[in-house]
């Protein structure tokens, strides 16, 4: 739906896919009729049955995908906490290891990294909203810390294991990473994709251009003090509720409603202050979905401490806390 909202098909065949991968090196597909064509169906399943958070059939729905693929190696991100399936970081591994497990015994190299969602990365929810952020910080070269961050141990892990950095260290495999989103490269591959995949590239080139519609409502601080909490589960289902996703899979999306954090957990506020704008297409739905969020939103008089967005990072051999002070 993200892609789909700057006109990307994302409906390629195994075929496309490959030629998609070959000819730019980077492609971003959906299941398809000839790639994990069951997978569909074994999740509405799941739906219905209360089975969704069942870790094998969580496996077996995500590593079918993955394996389709056929890559020479897997870097995997597990959600933890308010927003993802996996409430706990325990939960998290567990999974990290069955998918790893599955990686590993379809003879491809997989490692994870256990992330925290208890609050939305990045500053956008929503589906235009997200591209939009995505494509001004890659044009930019800078964009909200914890994407940002999230993006570079990822890629430099990606770097790692195709065995293209000199010093074999996740430390270089940043720096290799940050000097690509600084220099344009990262940017410019995003633009090549999106025009073989039937993109609207001046979108891309001129993010203002999006054609809106959308009304807006901004909701405000409801006292001085600190960000405590941002309730992710409910920033995500009033997204739904605004139209930004779907409550079933005949659902039509609104590509334009969303919410966007003005303010993080940490960050000093004001009463008063603008701390979120909620966007959607009807008025009536936009106001309710504001008072939601206000009330995802919790407040302190004294400074947060912000744990780090990513936990541990997981191998079929071990389990290791992740230092996010590598980034500095």
């Amino acid at each position: 739906d993200k892609l789909e909202s700057i006109g990307i098909r994302t409906n390629a065949s195994s075929e496309e896919f490959r030629e998609l991968v070959a000819s730019v090196g980077a492609a971003i597909v959906s299941p398809s009729k000839s790639m994990v064509p069951a997978d569909k169906q074994m999740y509405a399943l799941r739906d219905v049955t209360g089975t969704v958070t069942s870790l094998p059939l969580q496996t077996s729905s995500i590593m079918s995908k993955k394996l389709a693929e056929n890559p020479d190696s897997l870097v995997l991100d597990v959600k933890v906490g308010l927003g993802a399936f996996q409430d706990s970081t325990a939960d998290g591994i567990d999974l990290a290891k069955s998918l790893i497990a599955a990686g590993e015994g379809g003879g491809k190299q997989t490692t994870a990294f256990i992330t925290r969602m208890d609050e939305p990365i990045g500053y956008a929810v929503g589906n235009w909203l997200e591209v939009k952020e995505c494509i001004t910080t890659m044009k930019s070269g800078d964009g909200p810390a914890d994407l940002v961050n999230l993006c570079l141990v990822e890629a430099a892990q990606m770097l790692l294991q195709s065995g293209v950095v000199p010093s074999n260290t996740l430390r270089e495999g940043i720096e290799m990473a940050r000097a690509n989103l600084k220099n344009g490269k990262a940017f410019a591959k995003f633009r090549e994709m999106v025009i073989a995949q039937g993109g609207d590239i001046s979108v891309v080139d001129d993010v203002e251009s999006y054609s809106s519609k959308a009304t807006s409502q901004d909701v405000l601080a409801e006292s001085d003090g600190y960000i405590a909490n941002i309730d992710a589960m409910e920033v995500g289902l009033t997204g739904v509720d605004i139209g930004a996703g779907r409550k079933t899979s005949d659902d039509s999306v609104d590509f334009t409603a969303g919410i966007y954090l003005h303010k993080k957990v940490g960050d000093e506020v004001n009463t008063g202050d603008a701390v979120a704008t909620v966007y959607g297409s009807d008025t009536n739905i936009v106001e309710k979905a504001a008072d939601r969020i206000a009330k995802s939103i919790s407040y302190q008089a004294t400074e947060v401490t912000v744990a780090g967005l990513v936990t541990h990072f997981v191998t079929k051999d071990s389990v290791e806390e992740f230092d996010m002070s590598i980034l500095s």
